[in-house]
């Protein structure tokens, strides 16, 4: 992208369509938060995608005819947690198939609903135009020694239908997380979230900088990133992505998250102004 990237992590329908409105770039579906996520059904799955690609509609018809030649015609990003429950992201093997149908049932709804999901041929030379959204899946596993879960994996990306895989902030409970990090670029995963191992992405930016400068997954800072504190992570890490709750003041522990949009626009507007560099030194 030509700018930071932007998502937003969520609880709920709502959450996903706002973010896509205050121009996010894309948006991480969960359920219950308070657990630090787990999978949303698929019905939410089903209403994040119409919701995403109504805003992206409205986006596209503010921008003209020729909107696929403007800055923001990439798809909106949907990204869809899988994990059975909280706590340790050591998973049995019933667990482990729970993820697996979990994710080739998404998959397959995604084929179902491929107006909005993928891209759109056209009888012009340009052959065909960006779909409205993008899916993806966010998993997250470990053996019992705290290193990546090969195949567990393996077999989770063989049931994405090619989406782009990000593995989540299990990478900072790993025993070498820059060896966690290299397995995960061999095994085919696009995108990290991490806070470099450290408690936030602001104390492990020195780790994050030497990931972002191996050339392997998308390095996406995770862990207390906060509008007012977006630019040093950015500045001092060199990532160019950064993922946050965007969650209103007015939210009740216990209850669904529910989405500021006012302070994703924000965050949104910051970052379309930061240099796409790291800090020297």
């Amino acid at each position: 992208m030509p700018h930071v990237a932007v998502e937003t992590c969520v609880e709920n329908v709502e959450g996903v369509r706002l973010s896509a409105r205050a121009g996010a770039d894309r948006a991480e579906l969960c359920d219950n938060l308070g657990a630090h996520g787990t999978t949303p059904s698929t019905g939410a799955v089903e209403a994040a995608i119409f919701a995403a690609a109504e805003e992206v509609a409205e986006h596209r018809a503010v921008a003209g005819p020729r909107w696929f030649e403007a800055p923001g015609a990439a798809p909106f990003g949907l990204r869809v947690m899988i994990r059975p429950r909280g706590g340790s992201f050591v998973f049995d093997n019933d667990e482990g198939r729970a993820m697996v149908a979990d994710v080739r049932r998404i998959a397959a709804l995604a084929r179902e609903m491929s107006e909005f999901t993928r891209p759109q041929p056209t009888a012009g030379a340009r052959g065909s135009l960006p779909p409205a959204v993008e899916i993806g899946f966010v998993v997250g596993v470990l053996t019992e020694e705290h290193v990546v879960d090969r195949g567990l994996l393996r077999l989770l990306i063989d049931q994405a239908d090619g989406a782009p895989m990000t593995f989540n902030k299990a990478i900072d409970e790993t025993r070498d997380l820059v060896e966690a990090y290299g397995d995960l670029g061999g095994l085919g995963v696009e995108y990290v979230l991490t806070s470099g191992g450290a408690p936030t992405a602001l104390e492990g930016a020195d780790v994050l900088r030497g990931l972002v400068s191996t050339g392997g997954p998308r390095v996406i800072a995770s862990g207390t990133v906060r509008p007012e504190n977006a630019e040093e992570v950015v500045r001092r890490s060199g990532v160019r992505e950064i993922h946050l709750r965007c969650s209103r003041k007015d939210s009740v522990p216990g209850e669904s998250q529910r989405t500021d949009e006012a302070m994703v626009r924000e965050v949104v507007g910051l970052a379309r102004s930061l240099p796409l560099h790291a800090e020297e030194g």
